[in-house]
Parts: structure tokens; C-alpha cells; sequence
């Protein structure tokens, strides 16, 4: 993209301002995740990545590592179609007996693990899954049981990665 994706605007302000407002409507403590050196205000609670390697495992494993026993809601900021509506659909289908729940990409036939609640059991797992040199958050969930569901409208999947893909 060349440039922070939260910062850019689909709802009137800056995604990663829009995505707090919404998950506190949800989770008792929201937290944005970051890398060494980015940029962000101390009111959107940035939450470093400790570990060295690129991945957004990284912030899931220290959001973990913070608060072990605590079930994470990961919403992707580059996917401006999620609302309400959704993250309700995908904690009212919680599954705390797995290690996930997460929607289910019909096209793509995958799960989509930045739009997941990840229960604390994924922990110790993401942790042996790193060591063992793996880095993708799908290939995690791929391998492991999992709460899938079926999304009403595909369109929540969008994510803007490249300036062409930005909306008109």
C-alpha cells in the first residue's frame, strides 16, 4: 500500500479509529495492533509486536502473551466491510471448545483467521506452530478444530491492499 492502512478513511475517519469504536461496543478492552516503530495514539491502546517475524501471528501471540487467558476478537484493519452486523454474527457463533470461530471464505474455500475470535487454548498451539517455523494464521487454523461460519454476504472478506484497490 506503501502507507498505514489504518489511517485511511471509509466510514468518515480513520479505519483504525473506526474498528475501536466498534469492537469496544463488544469487548471490555480493545487494543490496535502494531509493529516496532509505527505510529499509534496511546488512546487506540497499541499493543507492540514481540516477537521477530512479519506475520500478523506476531500480534496475535503478544496480545496472548499480555493476557493468556483472554479470548482475542481480530478484526483485520483492511477489511472496511466489517460492521456490526458481522461481529455479532461471529460472537453469538462462538465456540469456546475450540481453539477458534471464524467465517468460513466460500470463494476461496478458507478460513479467514484476521476476522476471528481466538479462544486462549489457540495459545500454546500458535506458540508450537511458530517454533516449528510456520508463520500463516490460515494454515493454523486449517490444521486445527475450528467454529466456521457461514457469512451472509461474501463482501466482508474485501480487504484493500494497494491503492487501486481503494474505492472510487
Amino acid at each position: 500500500m506503501g502507507k498505514d492502512k489504518g489511517l485511511l478513511h471509509y466510514h468518515g475517519k480513520a479505519q483504525r479509529e473506526h474498528l475501536f469504536e466498534l469492537l469496544r461496543e463488544h469487548c471490555s478492552k480493545v487494543f490496535t495492533s502494531s509493529y516496532s516503530g509505527q505510529q499509534v495514539p496511546n488512546d487506540l491502546n497499541p499493543l507492540v509486536d514481540e516477537f521477530d517475524f512479519r506475520s500478523p501471528i506476531n500480534g496475535i501471540l503478544t496480545a496472548f502473551k499480555k493476557f493468556p487467558h483472554t479470548a482475542w476478537l481480530v478484526v483485520a484493519v483492511d477489511m472496511p466491510n466489517v460492521d456490526r452486523d458481522v461481529l455479532e454474527l461471529l460472537i453469538s457463533n462462538r465456540d469456546q471448545n475450540k481453539v477458534a470461530t471464524c467465517f468460513y471464505n466460500p470463494e476461496e474455500k478458507l478460513p479467514e483467521p484476521l476476522l476471528t475470535l481466538w479462544e486462549p487454548a489457540a495459545f500454546p498451539l500458535l506458540l508450537k506452530f511458530v517454533e516449528n517455523g510456520k508463520i500463516s494464521p490460515r494454515d493454523f487454523l486449517n490444521q486445527h478444530a475450528v467454529q466456521l461460519i457461514q457469512p451472509r454476504d461474501i463482501s466482508i472478506f474485501r480487504n484493500v491492499n494497494s491503492p487501486d484497490e481503494l474505492p472510487s
